[in-house]
């Protein structure tokens, strides 16, 4: 994004869909130069992770304490010892399968061996590679990518139970994009759907509640307040109703309009509702509705459903 800057181009101009393929291509491809066939220290691990860090925080427009668990969730980004990983299992497999004429291929007897100290054998440590065994042999790219699917799958279960993941067990439970990224819609809207992603209610800080003096408007008071439940037809026992209609954004275009039509009630509401928060939180007054809310999305379903 500096590089950006610095040739006369706004980053801000680009969306986070955009701009995370940017960093995947030209910055991430530089972080892993040589991981594959090394195996790194605690040291260099976090300053892998820093890095990305800072990346994904200037794509997002956080600041230098912003959590990114949901900044890589959002994008289906691995951390940086997860991708480490990964290009160690894909190099190991590849040692595998090498011809038998090959160098590699006569020292492998050698230096699989506990006793060779090799780096082979030392990649082969990793907890991704372990669940490959015992049979490393009769694996093929394709099983080694539901593996590492698995594997990152496992570790996203384990982040959401944490105590400190409020933010990262409300969006998705599996590894994907998430369609609030590329839907159809609105600069104004997409921004205010992963703001309320990340947690970030506008203006900062938390300030009570113009229409609640006693009350700090946080997320949950906001959906207490803007009467959520109600205008988004869900029941009292889901607890926070609008995330929980983010998670269920279809991943493509719907062929039915079972599952098509709740969203030209609903996605209006969920834009209507967002647009109101933003201006709680600056302590305007009421707006007026946005004209048309969330119609990029409803043209692009399927016209036979409107």
């Amino acid at each position: 994004m500096n590089q950006l800057s610095s040739i006369g181009i706004n980053p801000k101009g680009f969306s986070p869909l955009l701009a995370t393929r940017f960093y995947i291509q030209i910055v991430r491809a530089q972080l892993e130069y040589g991981l594959a066939i090394n195996k790194i220290t605690s040291l260099l691990a976090k300053k892998l992770e820093d890095a990305q860090n800072i990346c994904l925080r200037r794509i997002f427009g956080g600041s230098s304490r912003s959590s990114v668990k949901v900044m890589l969730h959002l994008t289906k980004l691995p951390t940086m010892q997860e991708r480490t990983y990964i290009l160690q299992a894909q190099f190991l497999l590849r040692s595998l399968t090498l011809p038998d004429d090959t160098l590699l291929t006569c020292l492998l007897p050698h230096i699989r061996r506990s006793d060779s100290h090799s780096c082979w054998y030392k990649l082969s440590k990793s907890p991704l590679w372990a669940q490959c065994l015992p049979q490393p042999e009769q694996l093929d790219k394709r099983t080694l990518k539901k593996i590492q699917l698995q594997f990152r799958q496992d570790n996203l279960n384990q982040a959401r139970s944490s105590r400190n993941s409020i933010l990262l067990s409300q969006c998705r439970p599996t590894i994907s994009l998430d369609p609030i990224l590329w839907l159809p819609m609105t600069r104004t809207e997409r921004n205010i759907c992963v703001r309320w992603r990340l947690g970030w209610l506008p203006g900062g800080k938390l300030e009570p509640c113009p229409r609640h003096p006693t009350q700090i408007l946080t997320k949950q008071h906001a959906v207490r307040c803007l009467d959520m439940h109600h205008r988004l037809q869900m029941p009292e026992t889901v607890q926070g109703p609008l995330s929980f209609l983010l998670n269920r954004l279809p991943n493509r275009i719907p062929c039915s309009s079972h599952s098509a039509s709740p969203w030209f009630i609903r996605w209006p509401a969920i834009c209507t509702i967002l647009y109101e928060l933003d201006y709680l939180f600056h302590r305007k007054d009421q707006p007026s509705p946005p004209f048309q809310p969330g119609q990029r999305f409803l043209d692009w379903l399927p016209s036979s459903l409107h």
